[in-house]
C-alpha cells in the first residue's frame, strides 16, 4: 500500500472521529443554553419583577404615611385628591411590574402564591384612592407580604434550578473529555502506524543517498517499501549509474583540463614576464598572490605571501578598493623612478596593481607644459600663462599689484633695418632686461610680437606703481649691443594699479589687460619712450570709439561720406593742374569729423576697403567732368594694398568714370614699405603699367625713403609740409633744396604742400619748385564750388599770387 493512501485512510478515519465528538459537543452546548435560557426567563426575570413590585408598594406606603402624618388634626381621614393620584398612579406601576410574572412558566406553588394578587390589586386599582387612610396602609401592608412571600418562593425555585443545571452540565463536561481523549488516542496510533510503515524504508533511502554521493563502491540499490520509496531508490539507482558515468568522463575531462592549464599558465607567465609593466596581485589581507619579472626588477624577489607593506610603502598603494573600481596614482621609487600606479578592486577585498614607468613620458609632459606655457622665443610665460597668474592674484583678494604692458618703440623699423635675427635678439635682450630690472618677484610674460608684459605683487599705492613703470623706461634708455651694433629702443608701459579688494565682480586678467591696452595707446602717442597710468575715462573713449565704428557703418549705408578738393597749382604756367580728392564725414549729430579721426578707426576695422572704393569710384566720376587735362590724386591707405580686390577696384573705377589712367595719381606714404615691400613694389609696378601716375608723399619723414626710390621710380616727391612750414630756418630750405635737386637727378616731378604765404610760394619758386599746394591758393571745397575755386585762383595770379620778376628770371 502506498504511502498516499494510508494518509487517506488514516486521514478518513480521524475525520469521521472528530465529526461524531463535533456533534457531540455541539449538542451538549445546545443544551446547556436552552438551560440557561429556562432559568432566566423562568425564574430570574419574575424574582427581579417581584422584587421591583414589592419594593413600589414599600415606597408607595412610606410615601402616604409621611402625608397622612403631615396633616393637621380635625381633617377627614379620607384621601386628599394629591394622595388618590399618588395611589392610583402607584398601584398602576405595580401592576405594570407583575405583568410579566403572571405569564411565566413558575412553579405551581408560586403560580397559586402569585394569582391571589390579581384580586387585591384589581380592587385597590377600582377604588380610584376612596378609601380611608387605615383601609390604604392596611391593603398596601398585605399586599407587601404576599409579594414577599411569593419572592421567596421564585427564589427556591431558582436554587432548584440552578442545581439540576450544574449536574447536567458537570456531564456533558465529562463526557467531552472522553471524547477528547478517544481522539488523541487514534491520532497517536494513526501516527505510531505510519511511522512503522515509512521510517524504517527512509533510512534505508538516506543510507543509500549517502553511499552514492561518496566516491566509495556501493553495492546495487534493491527498490522496496512502500510504493513512492520504492520509486525513489529506483531514481536514486539511476542516478548512482550516471555518476558513476559521469565521474569516468569527468576524469578524462580533467586530465586534458590538466594539459590545457598548464599550457595556460605557462602563457600566462609568459605574457606577465613580457609586460612592459610591473604587476602584483594582492589578496584581501593585502599578501602577495602573483607578480612578474618587471614587479621584482623594480621592488625586489618577494616569496608568495609576503604582505605588501615590505615591498609597498606609501598606504595609498594598498587602501582598500570596492570590486571593479579603479584608482590612479603617481608615485616616485627609491630610484627616482616615476610610476604611474593603476589599481582596480578585486573580489573579496583584493587588488589588481600594475606599475609603469612614465619617467621619460612625464618629462616630455613637463616639457610641453612648459612650452605651452612659455614663449619659444624668449622662453617668458606667454599671454595665456601671464594671465592665469593675475587671475590667481585677483582670486587671492589679499595683494595689491600693478599690472604693465611694454611695447618696444619702432620695433618693426628695427627689425626691417637690420633683419630678423637682430630684431629676435633685441625681443631676447628686452625680456632680460625686464627681468633684471623688476625683481624675483614679479612675473615677466611675453605677450606677443614686441609687447611684454610685468605683473608686480606687493606695490601698495598708486604713486610707486609709477615710480616702477618710470624705472623700467629708464632701464631701456640704455642701448643694447646686439652683434657688435648699439641698437636703441625705447618703450611705451600702459599701467594700472589694482587693488584686489575693491575690485569689481566678474574683472579678470583679459579686462586689465585690455585696460592696460588703452593705457598704451595713449603712451604710444607720445613722441618719446614713456607711461601711461590707465583712466575709466580711457574706456569711456574706447567706448566714444566703438560708437564712431558704429556711426561710419551707417555713413557708408546713408552717403554722410564726400569728397572735398584741393587744388595743384602750377606757378610755372600759372594755372590749376589739378585736385587732390579729401575725404570728409558730415555727421548728422557731431557734424563735420576730420578724417585724422575716423581714417584710423577705418584701418584698424576693415572698413577703410570699402571707404577706398567709394573714394576712387567717386573722384573718378567727378573728375570726367573736369578739363582733360586736370588730374585727380587720391590718397591710398597702407591697409588697402593688403587687399586682394585693390587693382580690381582701381579698374573698376578707370572703367566706370571713363577718365584716361595718367589723369589719376595714386598718393602713397613712406609707411607703406615697412611691412611686406616686395608685395608693395609688385602692386606699384602694376599701377604703373597701367599708366597711372605714383606720388610718394610726405617724403622724408620715414626712414627708408631712398633706398625705396632707388628700387621704384616714382613720378612725384611730395615735399611734407613740416619742412615747408617754416623755412626760414636754414637747414629747412637746405632739406628742400635737396629734395628737388634728387627729384631732378631722378628726373621725378616735385610738389610742396602746405603752403600758407605768399614768401613760402617765393622761396620755393626760388628753389625751382613749380607744384605747389596749401591754403594759400585754397582750402579744401566741395566738388559743386571747383570751377568757381578755379576762376578765383586765375583772377589771383595779377595780385597776390604774382611772383617777382628776379625770382622768374632767376627760375628760367
Amino acid at each position: 500500500m502506498s504511502i498516499t493512501l494510508r494518509l487517506i485512510i488514516g486521514g478518513i478515519v480521524f475525520a469521521v472521529i472528530a465529526g461524531a465528538f463535533g456533534t457531540f459537543s455541539l449538542y451538549n452546548q445546545s443544551h446547556a443554553l436552552s438551560l440557561a435560557m429556562g432559568i432566566h426567563d423562568d425564574a430570574v426575570v419574575p424574582l427581579d419583577r417581584l422584587t421591583v413590585a414589592q419594593s413600589r408598594v414599600e415606597r408607595l406606603r412610606d410615601r402616604l404615611e409621611m402625608s397622612f402624618a403631615s396633616r393637621e388634626s380635625g381633617q377627614r381621614p379620607v384621601l386628599s385628591d394629591q394622595e388618590k393620584t399618588l395611589f392610583t398612579q402607584g398601584i398602576q406601576d405595580i401592576k405594570s411590574e407583575l405583568v410579566d410574572v403572571f405569564d411565566s412558566d413558575l412553579s405551581e406553588k408560586a403560580i397559586f402564591v402569585i394569582s391571589g394578587l390579581r384580586y387585591p390589586l384589581s380592587r385597590l386599582s377600582a377604588s380610584e384612592g376612596n378609601l380611608s387612610q387605615h383601609a390604604v396602609l392596611t391593603q398596601l401592608g398585605e399586599l407587601s407580604g404576599s409579594l414577599s412571600e411569593a419572592s421567596q418562593i421564585v427564589r427556591n425555585d431558582l436554587q432548584t434550578y440552578r442545581n439540576s443545571a450544574d449536574t447536567q452540565i458537570k456531564g456533558s463536561m465529562w463526557l467531552s473529555l472522553i471524547g477528547l481523549g478517544s481522539i488523541i488516542l487514534a491520532l497517536l496510533a494513526f501516527a505510531y502506524f505510519m511511522a512503522r510503515a515509512v521510517a524504517g524504508p527512509l533510512r534505508y533511502v538516506t543510507s543509500v543517498a549517502r553511499t552514492v554521493a561518496t566516491p566509495q563502491h556501493c553495492d546495487p540499490i534493491v527498490p522496496r517499501g512502500p510504493k513512492e520509496i520504492a520509486t525513489m531508490l529506483m531514481a536514486i539507482a539511476q542516478m548512482q549509474s550516471r555518476c558513476a558515468s559521469l565521474a569516468e568522463t569527468m576524469s578524462h575531462r580533467t586530465t586534458a583540463l590538466s594539459g590545457q592549464l598548464a599550457e595556460q599558465q605557462d602563457q600566462l607567465s609568459a605574457a606577465l614576464n613580457n609586460m612592459t609593466q610591473a604587476l602584483c596581485m594582492l589578496d584581501g589581507d593585502k599578501k602577495l598572490l602573483v607578480c612578474n619579472e618587471v614587479f621584482k626588477y623594480y621592488f625586489g624577489e618577494h616569496a608568495l605571501g609576503t604582505s605588501a607593506r615590505v615591498f609597498l610603502r606609501d598606504p595609498r598603494l594598498t587602501s582598500p578598493l570596492p570590486r571593479n573600481e579603479t584608482s590612479v596614482i603617481l608615485m616616485e621609487t627609491e630610484r627616482g623612478e616615476i610610476m604611474e600606479v593603476k589599481r582596480r578592486g578585486m573580489t573579496g577585498r583584493g587588488l589588481l596593481i600594475t606599475f609603469e614607468d612614465i619617467t621619460e613620458r612625464q618629462k616630455i609632459a613637463e616639457k610641453l607644459e612648459h612650452v605651452a606655457g612659455h614663449d619659444g622665443l624668449t622662453d617668458l610665460p606667454n599671454r595665456h600663462s601671464f594671465a592665469a597668474d593675475v587671475d590667481e592674484l585677483l582670486a587671492r583678494r589679499r595683494d595689491d599689484f600693478v599690472l604693465l604692458v611694454l611695447d618696444i618703440r619702432n620695433f618693426k623699423s628695427i627689425n626691417d633695418t637690420f633683419g630678423h635675427p637682430i630684431g629676435d635678439a633685441l625681443l631676447v635682450q628686452s625680456g632680460e632686461r625686464l627681468m633684471r630690472e623688476v625683481g624675483p618677484k614679479a612675473t615677466v610674460a611675453r605677450l606677443g610680437g614686441d609687447e611684454f608684459g610685468v605683473v608686480a605683487p606687493g606695490i601698495r599705492l598708486p604713486e610707486v606703481a609709477e615710480e616702477f613703470a618710470q624705472s623700467i623706461v629708464a632701464a631701456f634708455a640704455e642701448p643694447f649691443d646686439i652683434e657688435g651694433r648699439r641698437i636703441n629702443a625705447g618703450l611705451s608701459v600702459g599701467l594700472i594699479h589694482v587693488r584686489p579688494s575693491e575690485i569689481e565682480a566678474g574683472t579678470n586678467a583679459d579686462i586689465l589687460l585690455q585696460n592696460c591696452d588703452l593705457a598704451l595707446y595713449q603712451a604710444k602717442e607720445a613722441p618719446r619712450s614713456g607711461f601711461r597710468m590707465f583712466q575709466p575715462a580711457m574706456r569711456e573713449r574706447l567706448r566714444d570709439r566703438r560708437e564712431m565704428e558704429l556711426d561710419l557703418k551707417v555713413a557708408l549705408e546713408n552717403d554722410q561720406l564726400e569728397l572735398f578738393y584741393q587744388p595743384f597749382v602750377d606757378a610755372g604756367r600759372n594755372t590749376v593742374s589739378g585736385f587732390e580728392a579729401l575725404l570728409r564725414w558730415r555727421h548728422p549729430v557731431k557734424g563735420m569729423i576730420s578724417p585724422a579721426v575716423f581714417v584710423p578707426l577705418a584701418e584698424e576695422t576693415g572698413l577703410i576697403e570699402q571707404i577706398g572704393t567709394w573714394c576712387l569710384q567717386t573722384a573718378c566720376r567727378q573728375a570726367a567732368e573736369w578739363p582733360s587735362g586736370m588730374t585727380i590724386s587720391v590718397n591710398l591707405s597702407p591697409v588697402q594694398f593688403r587687399s586682394p580686390t585693390l587693382l580690381s577696384d582701381i579698374d573698376s573705377a578707370l572703367a566706370q568714370s571713363g577718365i584716361e589712367p595718367k589723369r589719376l595719381q595714386i598718393e602713397v606714404t613712406e609707411s607703406l614699405f615697412l611691412d611686406e615691400s616686395d608685395n608693395i613694389l609688385a602692386i606699384l609696378q602694376a599701377f604703373r603699367k597701367r599708366g597711372l601716375t605714383i606720388s610718394m608723399d610726405d617724403f622724408g619723414t620715414g626712414y627708408s625713403s631712398l633706398g625705396y626710390l632707388s628700387r621704384f621710380p616714382f613720378d612725384k616727391i611730395k615735399i611734407d609740409q613740416s619742412f615747408v612750414r617754416d623755412l626760414s630756418r636754414p637747414e629747412n630750405i637746405a632739406i628742400v633744396r635737396s629734395v628737388i635737386s634728387l627729384s631732378r637727378a631722378l628726373k621725378m616731378n616735385v610738389m610742396a604742400e602746405g603752403i600758407e604765404t605768399h614768401e613760402q610760394m617765393q622761396i620755393l619758386y626760388d628753389e625751382g619748385c613749380r607744384e605747389m599746394q596749401g591754403y594759400f591758393f585754397s582750402k579744401p571745397r566741395p566738388g559743386a564750388e571747383l570751377a568757381q575755386m578755379t576762376a578765383e585762383i586765375g583772377q589771383r595770379w595779377s595780385t597776390d599770387l604774382k611772383l617777382t620778376r628776379s625770382a622768374q628770371r632767376e627760375a628760367a
